[in-house]
C-alpha cells in the first residue's frame, strides 16, 4: 500500500480546525476511520469536528450517532481556518447536505474505492489495494512518527474487520496488512473483542429477514448472477439492526457457480437502492460508477428513481456485458 502522501501531511498541520466527513449510510469503516483520525488530530493540539449525514442503521455504530453532526451550522460555516477531510468517500455527492457546507474550502479525500470522481478533491490519498480506510489512517498516524492509542487501534481494527468480513475478504497485501494488524493487536486489542462487538448478538427477527430474502434469490446466467430483491412491504417491516444485508451478502456469495450478485431494494416511491458485491474478477465498482453509483471492485451500488422491477431490468442488460447474452 502507498504511503500517506506528503502533501496531506502538510495539509494536516495546516489547518487548526478541520471538518472530518464520512459518506452517507456510514459502516464500521467509515465512522472508525472517522474517530481515530478525529482523535489523532486531537493529540495534536487540533480541533476536529465530526460530521455524517447517516442514517446510523448497523447495530453495531448506532451508538456513535450522538457523536456526528448531521449538517455544518454557525459559527463553524463560516471560519475561515478550517480544513475538510473526507473519507471513505471519493464522489461529493455521497456526503448529502454537508456538500452544501463545505463549497469552497480545500479538501483531502482518503478512501480506498477505486470508483469515484477522479476530480474531486485537492489532495487526494486513493489506494485501492487498501482492504479499508482504517488501516489508511493507521499510515497517517505512523506517517507522523507516532503511534495510535489504545482506543485508536480499535476503532482501527473494527474498522478492518468491517470491511473485510473479518478477514475472508482479505486479499491484496496481506503480509503487510497482518503486519499493521498485529501493531494494533500489541496496544491490547483482542480479535474475540472485535468479533463479537461487530457481528455478534443479533436479533431473531434479523435471521427471519435472511431467510425472506434468500426464498426471493433468483439465478441468472447459469448461476453466475445472484439477483435477491426485498420490495416495499418487507423493508419497511425490517429496519435497523434487523435489516442484515452483509449476511445475506455472505450467503449468496458462498454459492457455488456465484461470481457476482445484486440486492435490489424498494425503499419508497420513486427510490430503489442496488447494492452490488462480487466475489473476485467482476468489477462491481465500474458498472456502479456507469449507473450513478460508486464503490470499489468487490463492493458497491447505486440508487435509481426507477420501481425495483424495471431496476431489475437494467440490471440484467448490464449484466450481459459482463456474463454475455
Amino acid at each position: 500500500m502507498k504511503n500517506a502522501p506528503r502533501a496531506l501531511i502538510d495539509f494536516l498541520d495546516a489547518y487548526p480546525l478541520y471538518f472530518v466527513i464520512g459518506h452517507t449510510e456510514p459502516d464500521g469503516d467509515c465512522l472508525g476511520s472517522q474517530l481515530a483520525l478525529a482523535s489523532f488530530l486531537r493529540r495534536r493540539g487540533k480541533e476536529a469536528c465530526l460530521f455524517s449525514a447517516g442514517p446510523f442503521n448497523r447495530k453495531e455504530i448506532r451508538h456513535h450517532e450522538k457523536t456526528f453532526a448531521q449538517r455544518i451550522r454557525e459559527p463553524l460555516k463560516t471560519s475561515s481556518a478550517a480544513g475538510v477531510v473526507i473519507l471513505d468517500c471519493a464522489a461529493l455527492d455521497r456526503i448529502g447536505g454537508l456538500a452544501d457546507d463545505i463549497a469552497g474550502r480545500k479538501i483531502a479525500v482518503i478512501d480506498h474505492h477505486s470508483a469515484g470522481d477522479p476530480d474531486f478533491g485537492d489532495i487526494r490519498y486513493i489506494e485501492a489495494g487498501a482492504p479499508c480506510v482504517t488501516l489508511l489512517v493507521q499510515k497517517i498516524i505512523e506517517a507522523f512518527g507516532e503511534e495510535p492509542t489504545e482506543e485508536e487501534a480499535h476503532l482501527i481494527f473494527s474498522g478492518f474487520a468491517t470491511d473485510t468480513g473479518f478477514f475472508r475478504h482479505l486479499e491484496n497485501n496481506a503480509a503487510e496488512v497482518l503486519a499493521m494488524l498485529s501493531r494494533l493487536a500489541a496496544k491490547g486489542i483482542t480479535p474475540r473483542r472485535i468479533y463479537r462487538e461487530t457481528f455478534g448478538t443479533y436479533s431473531p427477527e434479523s435471521r427471519i429477514f435472511i431467510a425472506d430474502t434468500l426464498k426471493a434469490m433468483e439465478l441468472h446466467y447459469a448461476g453466475r448472477l445472484i439477483i435477491a430483491h426485498e420490495l416495499r412491504e418487507h423493508y419497511r417491516r425490517f429496519q435497523g439492526e434487523h435489516h442484515q444485508t452483509d449476511a445475506v451478502y455472505q450467503l449468496l456469495l458462498a454459492t457455488e457457480g456465484c461470481e457476482a450478485l445484486a440486492f435490489i431494494r424498494e425503499e419508497d416511491e420513486g427510490r430503489t437502492s442496488v447494492s452490488l458485491r462480487s466475489a473476485d474478477a467482476v468489477d462491481v465498482g465500474l458498472m456502479a460508477r456507469d449507473l450513478g453509483g460508486g464503490g470499489h471492485k468487490n463492493a458497491a451500488g447505486y440508487v435509481t428513481n426507477l420501481p425495483a422491477a424495471e431496476a431489475r431490468t437494467v440490471l440484467l442488460k448490464a449484466f450481459e456485458g459482463v456474463f454475455g447474452p
